[in-house]
């Protein structure tokens, strides 16, 4: 719950003793208006320097308070003020001297107040941010403004409350703990430059499209540019629906951020502020979307070259995603800021790769399961194959790593159930017991001892009747134990993906456009479902995977649909549709470890798709099952 604003912060900051300010300020009238002034040493720490304007709309905001904010290392609440000052009626500001805890740490900017109206009165419903970057490479000036505000509050919508404008991670810069926030960070950078509050050439260039943020911005103009009593400012956070358990917003930070986290929320009402301008005010960020669109989230596209059919998705600890393509016979690796590390055409293993499928980052090494010659294949960061499975498999999908070491893989036909081996004793099993026979996908759960995993099944009648498994495994075959539960015979189109929640329940999707959640129960039943998804019957479900606020994200043939613990709709009715550049038909998708969305998309430029911040972050790779945050 929210217990204070960031507006409140804001008089605080200005409460520095004048001695702090006098530091703070040193130098500054030798400084010359358009030359950085470069860092110096100073003790064991370099010292720096940073000039640059705030804008509300068309013009300056005079006498905010301008606050320098190192991000977090140690968790909630725990970044760091490192300088504070006012800007001047023509909305410049200086910052003449600062040193950072960690020369890699993320800064950001807050403005907060103001006057960004002809009035000259102060507008407290003004709280403005822009990520500047790391300390070791700043630029020489920088611009805080609405668009700036908007690619933060979804860059970073996961790194804190905006009520208190603490973005932080779990761990120093360098270390995993901090890649989320490092990479959230960086992707607010790809998309609007800090020097100049613009649009990135990236954000700007098909099939990607400025407008979405656009829109965010000229909704907060309202704001900024409204007049005294601001009664635009209290109807649009009336308007916002916060995320649950969260008041409505006070200020404008808030209001963008909360926009960010409930993109699928009162989607017309919200959009309507763009038509809510000042009289004689136009629109200062175009082009925008003229008419509401279906959903606020923001959605960016990286087309891949060479792909043709993406299927299977997984993430390593850094974040870089790892992609199959069984038309092409290759698999490629994207690092998060969409650069291509593998060579173009993606990974061959030499022509090797007939038809991979699943795909799943260990910690070490990417598992993939290859259906034309009924193989795994195990290969390194640099695409280098370093094992190949003997065992006996019929057109492999699934597959999941137990604790055990154990490769458990999912057979999606033949009635040949599920196949185990142990990549480093050699030891091989196979089951089809519990009434196992096509295994299309396999969630193992590794967080319980002993693990359970939980297997998508198709019953050998001809009907395409589905069930789902639950295995008991304490790493011995023969100690297995098996139960299960049918799913409605109804929907006979058989389950697709599985993903497990952070309760150790299940999530499967139903092929026929529904998806089911089963507890983890002895037997195991039906919890919530079918539910439709993303139009039901007309539309495929096909992926499904869990975040850390325990909402499901669910893959279909057209949009990607979330839905909360309890089943409820947090996308629209059709589902989250990356304003029409989405087109899924594969299975992939995944949760990265900055709350991103990132799924497969086979709709022309085919590649990848991020929704930026829209979900709980997951720390990576996801070898628990359970989508622990990091």
């Amino acid at each position: 719950m929210r217990s204070f604003s960031l507006k409140s912060l804001a008089s605080i900051s200005t409460l520095l003793t004048f001695t702090t300010m006098l530091a703070l300020t040193t130098g500054t009238a030798s400084a010359k208006k358009g030359k950085s002034v470069a860092a110096t040493e100073h003790g064991a720490r370099m010292t720096h320097s940073l000039r640059g304007d705030v804008m509300g709309g068309r013009q300056p905001i005079g006498l905010s308070t301008i606050t320098l904010w190192e991000a977090g290392t140690t968790g909630p609440s725990t970044a760091t003020q490192l300088a504070n000052t006012t800007s001047t009626r023509g909305g410049n500001f200086i910052i003449a001297s600062f040193a950072c805890a960690h020369t890699a740490s993320q800064l950001y900017l807050t403005a907060t107040n103001g006057e960004a109206t002809p009035e000259d009165i102060h507008n407290p419903n003004i709280a403005l941010a822009l990520m500047v970057g790391a300390c070791n490479n700043l630029p020489a000036r920088v611009v805080i403004n609405e668009l700036t505000t908007a690619a933060t509050s979804y860059a970073m919508a996961q790194f804190g409350e905006p009520v208190n404008p603490s973005l932080s991670a779990k761990g120093a810069p360098g270390t995993t703990a901090y890649t989320g926030l490092n990479n959230a960070a960086n992707l607010a950078i790809k998309i609007v430059n800090p020097s100049s509050g613009h649009p990135t050439a990236f954000l700007a260039t098909s099939p990607n499209s400025p407008k979405l943020l656009n829109t965010i911005a000229d909704i907060i103009v309202s704001c900024v540019n409204s007049l005294s009593p601001f009664t635009t400012c209290a109807n649009l956070f009336a308007t916002i629906k916060p995320p649950t358990g969260d008041a409505a917003p006070v200020n404008t930070w808030e209001a963008a951020i909360d926009i960010a986290r409930s993109p699928g929320a009162n989607v017309a009402s919200v959009y309507d502020f763009v038509n809510q301008l000042p009289s004689g005010v136009s629109a200062p960020y175009v082009p925008f979307l003229t008419t509401a669109p279906n959903d606020l989230t923001l959605a960016l596209s990286y087309p891949i070259p060479r792909s043709r059919s993406l299927s299977g998705l997984s993430l390593d600890s850094a974040d870089n995603v790892w992609v199959s393509d069984d038309t092409a016979n290759t698999i490629f690796e994207m690092n998060p800021a969409g650069t291509l590390l593998s060579p173009p055409g993606g990974f061959t293993a030499g022509g090797n790769l007939l038809s991979p499928g699943f795909v799943f980052y260990d910690g070490g090494r990417l598992w993939i399961s290859i259906s034309s010659n009924n193989q795994v294949k195990a290969m390194d960061g640099a695409g280098n194959v370093t094992f190949t499975s003997t065992a006996a498999l019929a057109v492999p999908l699934g597959l999941a790593i137990d604790s055990f070491n154990n490769v458990w893989v999912a057979n999606s036909l033949d009635g040949l159930g599920l196949t185990g081996f142990n990549p480093t004793s050699g030891f091989d099993f196979s089951t089809t017991d519990g009434g196992l026979s096509d295994c299309p996908f396999i969630a193992g759960d590794t967080t319980v001892s002993p693990n359970i995993m939980w297997v998508s099944n198709t019953t050998p009648t001809g009907l395409g009747i589905g069930t789902v498994v639950r295995v008991v495994n304490d790493g011995n075959p023969l100690h297995f134990t098996f139960s299960s539960v049918n799913l409605p015979t109804t929907f006979p189109q058989g389950p697709q993906g599985i993903s497990v929640d952070n309760e150790g329940n299940v999530w499967v999707a139903i092929s026929s456009g529904f998806v089911v959640k089963i507890n983890n129960a002895v037997p195991p039943t039906i919890a919530l479902g079918p539910l439709p998804v993303g139009g039901g019957l007309t539309n495929k479900a096909l992926g499904v995977a869990t975040d850390s606020n325990n909402n499901v994200w669910i893959s279909t043939q057209d949009s990607i649909v979330e839905l909360n613990t309890n089943g409820n709709a947090l996308s629209p009715p059709t589902g989250f549709t990356a304003g029409g550049l989405y087109g899924g038909l594969g299975n992939g998708i995944a949760i990265d470890r900055g709350g991103n969305v990132w799924t497969v998309n086979n709709k022309a430029p085919s590649g990848l798709i991020q929704f930026v911040g829209s979900a709980g972050p997951v720390a990576t790779p996801r070898v628990s099952g359970r989508p622990l945050a990091p």
